[in-house]
C-alpha cells in the first residue's frame, strides 16, 4: 500500500480490456493507487478500428479511447512505451524494460494477444509487416499505394488488412492460414527487400509487401516465466485470479475453463467481474457469465479482442 493506505494496482498492459477494468473501478468510486505499463508509446486506443485507419477512413486521433488528460484526471500513473519484463512473486514487484522495479499489492496481467508468426523464410526483409498495432498500421499505410502488390497471410484479420490495403490502391492477394500444403507460403524472396513469395508447390508470385495478419494467440510469456499456470492462455478462476492470489489476468491473454477469447464483449464482462472483485465484491463470478459470453460472441455486433 502507498503512504495513504491505498492498495497499489499494477497493470501489465494498456489495452482495451485492462483499461475497461480501470474504467469500471473509476465508476465504482473505489480508490486505488494505479500504475499502468504499456508496450506501446500511445494512450489506449480502439484496436478494432485499425483497418479503418489503414483504409484512410479514420485518423489516429479518432480511435484514441482515453487520452493522457484522462489518465491524469483520475491520478493514474502511466508508463507508456515501457513493458513489464519480469515478475518477482516473492517480493510482489515487477521489473520493467527501463530497469526499474515497481512493487504491487495486486498485479493485473493484461498482456493481450498477438498474431501467430508462421515459420517462413525471409520474414526479416524490408516490406514484411505484422498487422497488429497502431505503429504497424501507420508504417503499412505509408508503404501502401496504387499498384503496390501485397500478399496478406491470415484469416479474419487478413480480410480486414486486405480491405484497408485495397482502399489505398494496392493489388492484394490473401493467402489463408492452414490452406493445403501446395498453397502454403514457404519463403519471401528478394535481396534486402521483398520481391516475391514462393509457395510450397514451388510457384512464385511477385510482391512488394507481405503482411502477416494471422490468428491471434494469447501472450503468456510473462506469466510462464514467473511460474504461473498457463496452457494456451494464462489460466484464471471464476474471479480472474491466476495461480498466485496476488496476480490476476484479463483479456486476450486469459484462459478460463479451457476457453480463450478473441472478441471484445466477453472481455468487457471480464472487466466488470475483475473490477468488482478488486473492489471487494467477490460475489461477481466469471462462471455465472459464461452463457452471456456465448450469446455475445454469437452476436453479429461482436468485435474482435485486443
Amino acid at each position: 500500500m502507498n503512504e495513504l493506505g491505498f492498495e497499489h494496482l499494477v497493470f501489465a498492459g494498456n489495452g482495451m480490456s485492462g483499461m475497461a477494468c480501470v474504467e469500471q473501478l473509476v465508476r465504482s468510486g473505489a480508490v486505488f493507487d494505479i500504475t499502468m505499463f504499456g508496450d506501446e508509446p500511445h494512450p489506449n486506443y480502439d484496436r478494432t478500428q485499425l483497418s479503418s485507419v489503414l483504409a484512410g477512413e479514420r485518423d489516429i486521433d479518432s480511435i484514441i479511447l482515453n487520452d493522457i488528460e484522462w489518465y491524469q484526471e483520475y491520478g493514474i500513473r502511466t508508463r507508456l512505451g515501457i513493458r513489464v519484463e519480469e515478475i518477482d512473486r516473492l517480493n510482489c514487484a515487477v521489473r520493467s524494460s527501463d530497469g526499474d522495479w515497481t512493487s504491487y499489492d495486486k498485479l493485473i496481467l493484461a498482456t493481450g494477444s498477438g498474431p501467430e508468426i508462421p515459420i517462413i523464410g525471409g520474414l526479416e526483409k524490408t516490406g514484411v509487416f505484422i498487422f497488429r498495432t497502431l505503429d504497424d498500421t501507420r508504417r503499412l499505410a505509408e508503404a501502401a499505394g496504387p499498384g503496390v502488390r501485397a500478399v496478406v497471410l491470415g484469416d479474419w484479420l487478413a480480410a480486414e488488412a486486405a480491405r484497408g490495403l485495397r482502399k489505398r490502391g494496392c493489388d492484394v492477394v490473401i493467402v489463408e492460414s492452414g490452406n493445403s500444403s501446395d498453397l502454403q507460403l514457404e519463403s519471401v524472396l528478394g535481396g534486402k527487400r521483398v520481391e516475391a513469395v514462393r509457395f510450397a508447390s514451388g510457384e512464385e508470385f511477385g510482391a512488394d509487401l507481405v503482411v502477416i495478419a494471422t490468428n491471434l494467440e494469447p501472450n503468456i510469456w510473462l506469466a510462464r516465466s514467473a511460474g504461473l499456470e498457463v496452457n494456451r492462455g494464462i489460466v484464471v478462476n471464476d474471479q480472474l485470479e491466476t495461480s498466485d492470489e496476488h496476480i490476476f489476468a484479463i483479456g486476450g491473454c486469459t484462459e478460463h475453463n479451457g476457453k480463450t477469447f478473441d472478441c471484445f464483449p466477453p472481455l468487457l464482462e471480464q472487466a466488470k467481474v475483475l473490477a468488482a472483485n478488486l473492489a471487494g465484491a467477490r460475489r461477481r463470478s466469471f462462471t455465472d457469465l459464461d452463457a452471456v459470453f456465448q450469446e455475445l460472441t454469437a452476436s453479429p455486433f461482436h468485435q474482435r479482442a485486443e
